[in-house]
């Protein structure tokens, strides 16, 4: 049985913070004076740590408003470095996990005329030494002036700390889809986080413009050259040094014609295709050197042969592993690199069917087993990070090794760990708890807002973890709940 990973909660309520467009109004705290001498501001106490974290304390709590634009469906949570991110069409917010500094919003549009549709999650990379948030949005440019409508997706690069922008790229659709066609969400995701480089897999808004470029095209983008492309019909699975690994398929039954192609990012142009002669062929995730793909056949009896391919990006060498489901036809392969040495993939549309670790660096099977086992679940996996599996069984959130699957045992977590000071010793205005050290009732968290059932993160880091917890009770004012959690062990 899979051990529970440890998560507490911090003991205090405190106020809300609502993720909106619109930036941050709030002033930093002037230096006090005293007998005409100025003194300093105190300076930021260090964030806890663990490489990887075991164990958490849930630290804060934020309330996201319902609006029209967004819904629980269309926001994305994340954390890349200290900073923990809440994205929606509206934009994205980021603040640090121990409170230090004001948290910031960036908006995903800045004209009026702009429609964002679809966006994907926030991704983590390294831009000069410095964390990095990326994100990409799909948009309806409804024109301006005498400019006609287009389709296009934008590509933002933020600093993570403070939230301005690093970098933009606009990619245009109506070479590749005609004008006025464009995408209306985002089906896969990938980056580089050595170099920023960001391939979506977007779906195409209409017959018109599947027609041109397929159900699903991959548009790449690169920070540093400021360079984009549309690669019509594939649907990317990884990104690497400019190297696109992508899926073409007509994904119909009996079509045979699943094909893992590589792809110049900068160019669009396919440089090879490895065709697999499955009939259904999808991204499902990748690792630091490989891309991979769930596929599925039928075969005579009700039998279905289900596999899951690895491919080396740089050079395109696949390596298949055969699902030991058979009895099921599984399309749906998803999969998390720890963005270190393993992946682990899981199947089904709940990921409840089967398990499966890789060594990424190879692309060979390192272990795995099915639902059908006699001693062991098959847990939902959220998240992975340097060497840990982060998962969720029905009754607790669990921890496994990425390269065996074995258990992690994690030491338990205290729920005074971490949190912040009691209701009613509140810190005054400039004094360093309120700069950065009571992240339970700082820049609006709500800590009663907190449910007290502790879930496995969606996104972890060194520095602690996030989830969106479902609104019930006396929440349902909110659309969904940003939970904070940070690392004890």
């Amino acid at each position: 049985m899979q051990r529970p990973m440890a998560v507490a909660t911090a003991a205090t309520a405190a106020v809300v913070l609502l993720a909106g467009c619109g930036g941050n109004d709030d002033k930093p705290s002037p230096t006090s004076e005293s007998s005409g001498t100025t003194s300093s501001t105190p300076s930021a106490p260090a964030v806890a740590s663990f490489d990887p974290p075991k164990a958490f304390v849930a630290n804060a709590a934020f309330g996201i408003e319902r609006t029209a634009k967004d819904n629980e469906y269309s926001l994305h949570e994340g954390m890349v470095g200290q900073t923990t991110l809440i994205a929606g069409r509206t934009g994205i917010t980021g603040r640090n996990i121990a409170a230090q500094g004001q948290p910031w919003t960036i908006p995903s549009a800045e004209a009026s005329t702009t429609e964002t549709v679809g966006l994907s999650a926030p991704m983590g990379v390294q831009l000069d030494g410095k964390d990095v948030v990326a994100i990409a949005y799909v948009q309806k440019d409804k024109g301006n002036g005498t400019q006609k409508a287009k389709g296009q997706v934008v590509f933002q690069w933020l600093d993570a700390t403070d939230g301005k922008k690093v970098a933009e790229v606009i990619a245009d659709l109506t070479p590749a889809l005609g004008a006025g066609e464009g995408g209306d969400n985002v089906v896969s995701q990938a980056y580089d986080a050595k170099t920023g480089q960001i391939v979506v897999g977007v779906g195409a808004d209409g017959q018109a413009a599947a027609k041109k470029g397929g159900e699903v095209f991959t548009v790449y983008a690169d920070p540093k050259t400021q360079k984009s492309a549309v690669i019509p019909f594939v649907m990317p699975a990884g990104v690497l040094n400019g190297v696109v690994a992508g899926a073409k398929a007509s994904n119909q039954e009996g079509a045979a014609d699943g094909t893992v192609v590589i792809a110049d990012g900068a160019t669009g142009k396919i440089t090879k295709q490895t065709p697999t002669k499955q009939d259904y062929l999808v991204a499902a995730g990748s690792g630091s050197q490989r891309a991979y793909f769930g596929s599925t056949t039928a075969l005579d009896g009700d039998k279905f042969n289900n596999v899951l391919y690895s491919v080396d990006i740089a050079t395109g060498a696949v390596v298949p592993t055969k699902s030991q489901v058979v009895d099921e036809r599984i399309s749906t392969f998803t999969c998390w690199g720890d963005q270190a040495k393993a992946v682990v993939c899981t199947s089904g549309e709940s990921g409840g069917q089967e398990i499966i670790g890789f060594d990424d660096s190879t692309g060979a099977k390192t272990w795995g087993y099915t639902d059908k086992s006699a001693s062991r679940v098959v847990p939902s996996v959220t998240a992975a990070f340097h060497g840990v599996v982060y998962a969720q069984t029905e009754a607790q959130p669990v921890l496994m090794d990425a390269a065996t699957g074995a258990d992690v045992p994690t030491s338990s977590a205290t729920p005074t760990e971490g949190a912040a000071p009691t209701e009613g010793a509140s810190p005054t205005e400039g004094t360093p708890s309120s700069q950065g050290n009571d992240p339970g009732s700082a820049n609006g968290s709500d800590m009663s807002l907190y449910n007290g059932k502790p879930k496995s993160p969606t996104a972890v880091t060194q520095y602690g973890g996030v989830y969106l917890q479902p609104p019930g009770g006396t929440t349902y004012d909110f659309q969904s709940i940003l939970i904070t959690l940070s690392p004890t062990d």
